[in-house]
């Protein structure tokens, strides 16, 4: 057994680490006095650690997700003429982590329904909200979801270790360096030609998204 090998994964409490590495060094010394038992004994120990690290022991990390339905749709639609899958963006973004909650933010335009697609996403397991698109005295059209976003953000902080969000809107720079401010990672998802440097920068973790994502 290397005399180097701990257990020190990230998710494992300081205590249960303590414990762990006093039961190492236990065998490691019963493993010098008994040679002859080294194989059966260390093929033991494996299965031991592996019991460990993937039993209740182990905290996952809490994370939850912000999709900013706008930004990708058009992102999607400049660089590959298609629509994001958010069953494949979901299970990419969660992984083996424990998804707190998911939110998707879309917007109705003048035009058409956006029911069914919520809908879809609701089946998913995404949590929708949706909003109409605002038209100035002018006569121009705005609707973004920034604002809603960052609100909702800074009520899960405290329920979570990790905020995902995806999106590469510039805007959100200033809500990402708030949430680090409070001890919690950022994690961005987006694709990369239409994310902002500085939001590349400034996150955890920066995940671009490509055809892994794409409806076919």
């Amino acid at each position: 057994m290397d005399s180097n090998e701990t257990f020190k994964s990230a998710n494992i409490t300081p205590q249960l680490q303590q414990v762990l590495q006093t039961i190492r060094d236990d065998i490691k010394s019963f493993l010098e006095k008994n040679h002859d038992d080294y194989t059966k004994i260390y093929s033991e120990i494996r299965s031991l650690r592996e019991l460990i690290e993937s039993s209740t022991f182990i905290k996952k990390e809490k994370i939850a997700l912000f999709v900013d339905s706008q930004n990708l749709y058009y992102s999607a639609r400049m660089g590959y003429a298609a629509k994001v899958n958010y069953e494949k963006l979901l299970r990419l973004i969660t992984g083996n982590r424990n998804l707190v909650k998911a939110y998707a933010y879309i917007v109705q335009p003048p035009e058409g329904d956006v029911r069914p697609f919520a809908t879809s996403l609701e089946h998913i397991g995404y949590i929708v909200k949706t909003k109409d698109v605002r038209t100035r005295a002018n006569g121009s059209a705005k609707a973004n979801w920034d604002m809603g976003i960052a609100l909702d953000i800074l009520g899960m902080l405290d329920a979570v270790d990790t905020i995902v969000l995806a999106s590469g809107d510039g805007d959100f720079v200033p809500l990402v360096d708030f949430i680090k401010s409070k001890n919690k990672r950022v994690e961005i998802f987006a694709f990369p030609e239409n994310t902002a440097y500085d939001l590349k920068e400034k996150a955890d973790r920066f995940e671009p998204l490509s055809e892994n994502v794409i409806l076919t």
